[in-house]
């Protein structure tokens, strides 16, 4: 047969993002303004760095009962109590909002239960297996890291926090099939130096100063395990885990942002129970070991010492429980109206704009609470200064993000699932598929008019790149065709299709 005459060329743009006139299957909604970017971001920093400094407070108050009473059962029913609550004013808003411009209400009571279509953008139920992976890492991280909380500075615990950028771009590369460049790799190496800048004079044999120290709630400084330095640099693993996960469900799935905080949260309080066994597993000094028998009587001590009197007046670490400026229980109520906000604008920022974005913004967020730490209105007995090594890791923390934000990372686009191509559109569509996003392969396939399916396509290249892969599949495809004969299937051929 005759060759098929020759594609028309496809209009090029000028634009630096990826798009074209159809529409794409699974494609990410367009980035808010950068004024309204901005303004949630000085507010995630204000509330994380306040957030902080109140679970420090709770903490120093605890050190005998915050391993892992505190965290496991007390601190994810606070905070799912706050975001019921908080859930609740957003749905009554969101629908009066609705009906003040004329339209349907968004949400009705399903919402608050499982399997509701109010969970994605396109009405459909979402998996709480996998909102239950949202909590379990959320989880996990937060009992690794609330064990050596007692006995780190606030200042050295912002430090090695900013640990989490490094494992979510490690993990986000095999995971999600990111991609960095050089400033991003360069941002995480600093991080990393920081980290060792900040420990300069304690790691220098002779120095005279060692890590094996901490000043409790009371202002006394008393001795502890270096070990608990360890325990938290493996804690933030799972917060790495976590973002990364969080990303992909939120963008691909368009998943609703309050849903999934008030989901996730009910599995982390299920999560929390679980893991209250590690509470008898033999802590480093000066923890106090707690055996399965005594249970009943650790979580009683527990419930006296969050309210503030001491279980043992004997004990010099239970005296925290009676130090001046407050309650845990106080500090805590406080925690919780910070905590609550601060992580529903996190799962904004990662939304709309990367999980690796967002982490790298709690970085100013911890360098602001290591200023808060040296305040005695904000820290009370506890307030340390910052000594110049530790004073040097922030500014180098802060040139980490600087570097890093250099260049913009290249976005993952996520699809439905494999080989789906749209349904509508008009005549031709373009589909995405991402059960391995790192894939560069494409296929054409013929449905309706016309389909043409990518999977696992990024956007790293614009438009032109785009484009340039449709006409040369379709020149290919051409050229077979005038070859070989058609590529159709008999029935397309005999007019059935």
């Amino acid at each position: 047969p005759p060759p098929f005459p020759s594609p028309p060329p496809l209009p090029e743009s000028t634009s630096s993002t990826t798009h074209l006139d159809v529409p794409i299957a699974g494609r990410q909604s367009s980035k808010p303004p950068k004024l309204l970017v901005a303004a949630v971001f000085i507010v995630f920093v204000v509330l994380r760095a306040m957030d902080r400094v109140f679970n420090k407070r709770v903490i120093d108050r605890m050190p005998n009962y915050y391993q892992l009473m505190y965290m496991n059962v007390l601190w994810p029913i606070g905070v799912q109590v706050a975001t019921v609550l908080m859930c609740y004013v957003y749905v009554l808003y969101v629908n009066y909002d609705c009906k003040s411009k004329g339209l349907q209400p968004k949400y009705d009571y399903t919402f608050f239960l499982p399997g509701s279509k109010c969970a994605t953008k396109q009405g459909k139920p979402y998996s709480q297996f996998r909102l239950s992976l949202f909590s379990f890492w959320d989880e996990l991280n937060a009992v690794l890291t609330s064990l050596p909380a007692p006995y780190i500075s606030l200042t050295m615990q912002s430090i090695l926090t900013n640990l989490n950028v490094v494992w979510t771009v490690i993990i986000s590369v095999i995971y999600l099939g990111s991609k960095y460049k050089q400033n991003h790799w360069a941002g995480c190496l600093l991080i990393i130096v920081s980290g060792l800048a900040a420990v300069t004079v304690e790691l220098t044999p002779g120095s005279g100063e060692d890590l094996n120290t901490y000043i409790d709630a009371t202002g006394t400084e008393r001795s502890t395990s270096s070990l608990w330095y360890l325990v938290f640099i493996i804690g933030t693993i799972p917060a790495g885990i976590s973002n990364c996960y969080k990303e992909k469900c939120l963008k691909k799935a368009e998943l609703d942002i309050m849903y999934a905080c008030l989901w996730s949260g009910y599995w982390q309080v299920l999560w929390g129970i679980v893991m209250f066994p590690i509470n008898w597993i033999k802590m480093p000094e000066p923890a106090q070991v707690n055996l399965p028998e005594d249970t009943f009587t650790y979580i009683e001590n527990t419930w006296t010492c969050f309210l503030g009197t001491a279980p043992n007046a004997t004990n010099a670490q239970d005296l925290a429980c009676e130090s001046s400026g407050g309650s845990a229980a106080y500090w805590f109520i406080w925690y919780l109206l910070f905590n609550v906000l601060f992580n529903v604008l996190l799962l904004w920022l990662t939304k709309y704009m990367s999980a690796t974005w967002a982490t790298i913004g709690t970085v100013l967020c911890l360098d602001l609470t290591s200023i808060f730490s040296m305040s005695k209105a904000l820290m009370g007995d506890e307030a340390e200064p910052i000594t110049l090594e530790q004073g040097m890791g922030l500014v180098i923390a802060a040139i980490a993000m600087w570097v890093y934000n250099f260049t913009e990372e290249e976005e993952v686009l996520f699809g439905e699932g494999a080989e789906e191509v749209i349904e509508e559109g008009g005549e031709d569509s373009v589909a995405m598929t991402t059960d391995n996003p790192t894939r560069k392969s494409l296929n054409v396939s013929m449905g309706g008019e016309r389909a043409v399916s990518f999977v696992g396509f990024r956007a790293s290249g614009g438009r032109k790149e785009l484009n340039n892969g449709i006409r040369s599949k379709s020149e290919a495809v051409f050229r077979e065709v005038g070859s070989s004969g058609s590529p159709f299937s008999p029935e397309l051929e005999a007019g059935k299709g």
